[in-house]
């Protein structure tokens, strides 16, 4: 299985909107996945792909420190993947999504699924040219997670709390959680997922089809606005 490798790209401060660009003009829609290591981002992955096969054609670009095991996971569900391989650096850059897009079928997706590097410091900050956010949050690493990390958290449209059979067993305080979030994102929305019991997972496809649909009828709806009047005759 070979699987496109992309490390540090030199450093382009437009790179983001250029990313954007390049996404918009292919008519795909970019989901950038935050979270710390271990909160499952790649077991959901793993999850809802097959659950959007047949009805978004998906690409996903893997952010890991070193190595390909998690890219391996995702590639052997027959779905394009990349491997950005973050060589030190706490967060994947736009740049070397920029790379990475180019390795993508753009012509043959309609999502591109970001899963950041794991740390919880600065991965938030960094704009990949990204369409929106959602952060994967393990319910066994604690409710604080929210209050020490906000940039997580930032600008996220939704809220993945993920291992959600752990809750019982932990201190999570589910209470605390909404009151740091609403402080921070209080327009995110939350879904609690269990993937090995499928919990969440058909809400969460939902969700991304949801989305990704409404962004394609607004194109639509825009082109249609553009268009000259003699067209519409």
């Amino acid at each position: 299985m070979t699987i496109p490798v992309v490390r540090q790209a030199p450093c382009n401060p437009r790179a983001a909107s250029e990313n954007r660009r390049i996404l918009d003009t292919a008519g795909v829609m970019c989901l950038n996945l935050l979270g710390t290591t271990g909160s499952g981002k790649t077991a959901l992955l793993e999850a809802i792909l097959p659950r959007l096969r047949g009805a978004v054609n998906t690409g996903v670009i893997m952010g890991d420190l070193v190595g390909t095991c998690d890219a391996k996971r995702v590639a052997v569900l027959g779905v394009p993947v990349v491997q950005l391989v973050a060589d030190g650096s706490c967060h994947l850059q736009a740049d070397q999504v920029q790379q990475a897009l180019h390795e993508l079928p753009l012509n043959r997706l309609q999502l591109v699924v970001v899963e950041n590097v794991g740390c919880p410091v600065c991965q938030g900050a960094a704009d990949l040219g990204e369409h929106l956010r959602a952060t994967a949050l393990c319910c066994a690493t604690g409710h604080a997670v929210a209050h020490k990390y906000p940039q997580l958290f930032r600008d996220t449209a939704l809220v993945l709390l993920t291992k959600h059979d752990l809750l019982p067993y932990s201190d999570f305080d589910v209470n605390a959680f909404l009151r740091t979030l609403a402080s921070i994102s209080p327009a995110a929305e939350i879904i609690c997922t269990d993937t090995r019991k499928r919990v969440g997972i058909d809400r969460l496809a939902g969700w991304i089809l949801g989305y990704v649909r409404a962004q394609r009828l607004r194109r639509v709806r825009r082109a249609s606005a553009a268009a000259p009047a003699w067209l519409a005759t």
